[in-house]
């Protein structure tokens, strides 16, 4: 209720007539309760709206005095972005500069992952070599023990059959010679060599000897034994006092005497391969009468030929087993050079020209003898040819010759 009605109802009491006051008078008290009790409320409102207003004034100052927290806080936090701000400034070249980081950062980490994966391609292609280059080894390895056991295989073949191919050899040389061979029932004596040939009546033994195993350690010490069993055969008086002890060629170079004397005797130690010469330069003595006729000086220059002779034989072997290894081993180095892939076609080429290449050497045929002066003037010949295209030095002295025109 607000103050127009109050206003409206103290008006209706002022304004009522006498007669109104006297007959109506409970109805004026009623007003005026209702007027009591407004004014009443109008108090009771008035109070409380003081009230609110003292509270509100409170609220008002703490408002303001939390407004002016806040204000000074707002300003604070203006010069801290303000400052902020500043730092910003300052920070976006460094953020520039950090993005330029991280750019050239994550190009070094691809170029990283690319050198790895690089290093692994050639980790793996190393591993993978390495595996390759092993199983080639191992199986160079597994055929050059191949080659070995079968090299030792064929020298244990060689050396069971030694004794049996010796006595071959010697039959067919005599037989080509015109040497008399005798077969061991036709021999005098009780204890028999391995062969025997005659030639100016006298016997010439050639006793075979092989190693027992493959290790040729023992064998000099075996051979120098059986020098000492010779002079059995030595004994008898139509022996001859030269005997020979023949050795497979592969064993005779841990022989390092080759020639053993005796009081009474002397043993030459040779190979199969030393045969023919030995039995053709004994054999020359049968172009004498009789062997006691020889002079002094032909004794000596038929020694010296044979000697000779010997010494050139062994050389020549000696030499050309030297050279065969020295070839093989040449050879497989040239084929290890074109092994290659990318030498493939260089290697098939040089395989397809071997098999159309071939060395003509000198043929030998039977019932012809060998000019020895037309192969002097063909030596001749190769060495003058050899000297002009400096692949020989001119030899500065010339070595001593035996005279073979010299009857």
């Amino acid at each position: 209720m607000n103050y127009s009605e109050i206003h409206e109802k103290l008006k209706s009491i002022t304004a009522s007539s006498i007669f109104s006051r006297l007959f109506r008078w409970s109805r004026i008290t009623l007003k005026i309760g209702e007027l009591s009790n407004l004014i009443e409320s109008l108090v009771i409102n008035n109070s409380r709206i003081s009230n609110e207003l003292e509270n509100l004034k409170h609220k008002l100052l703490d408002l303001e005095t939390n407004f002016q927290t806040e204000k000074k806080i707002n300003q604070k936090l203006e010069t801290e972005i303000e400052i902020v701000k500043n730092k910003n400034e300052l920070l976006n070249p460094l953020k520039l500069k950090n993005t330029e980081l991280l750019t050239e950062l994550n190009k070094l980490k691809q170029e990283e992952l690319a050198k790895d994966a690089k290093r692994d391609s050639l980790m793996n292609k190393w591993e993978q070599f390495q595996t390759n280059a092993e199983q080639r080894e191992r199986k160079k390895e597994e055929v050059e023990e191949q080659k070995r056991h079968e090299k030792q295989e064929q020298i244990k073949r060689q050396w069971l059959n030694h004794e049996e191919n010796v006595n071959n050899l010697i039959k067919i040389i005599c037989n080509e010679k015109g040497v008399e061979f005798i077969e061991k029932d036709k021999w005098p004596y009780k204890k028999q060599p391995d062969n025997i040939i005659k030639i100016c009546d006298e016997y010439i033994v050639f006793d075979a000897k092989s190693p027992r195993n493959e290790e040729l350690d023992n064998f000099p010490k075996y051979i120098r034994t059986q020098v000492d069993t010779l002079a059995k055969y030595a004994q008898h008086k139509d022996v001859k006092k030269q005997l020979f002890l023949v050795i497979p060629e592969n064993a005779l170079h841990v022989i390092q005497n080759k020639t053993y004397e005796d009081s009474n005797y002397c043993v030459h130690v040779i190979s199969p391969q030393s045969l023919r010469i030995t039995i053709w330069s004994l054999k020359q003595i049968e172009h004498y009468e009789f062997a006691e006729k020889l002079s002094p000086e032909d004794r000596e220059n038929l020694a010296r030929a044979f000697a000779g002779s010997m010494n050139y034989i062994k050389r020549v072997i000696q030499i050309n087993s030297d050279m065969n290894e020295h070839g093989i081993e040449l050879t497989e180095r040239m084929l290890q050079l074109i092994s290659k892939k990318s030498l493939n076609s260089i290697r098939n080429k040089a395989l397809e020209y071997e098999k159309g290449d071939i060395v003509n050497a000198s043929q030998q045929r039977g019932g012809k003898a060998i000019d020895l002066k037309e192969e002097s003037t063909r030596q001749k010949d190769i060495k003058s040819k050899a000297i002009n295209h400096e692949i020989i030095s001119t030899p500065k002295s010339s070595s001593k010759k035996i005279d073979l025109n010299n009857d």
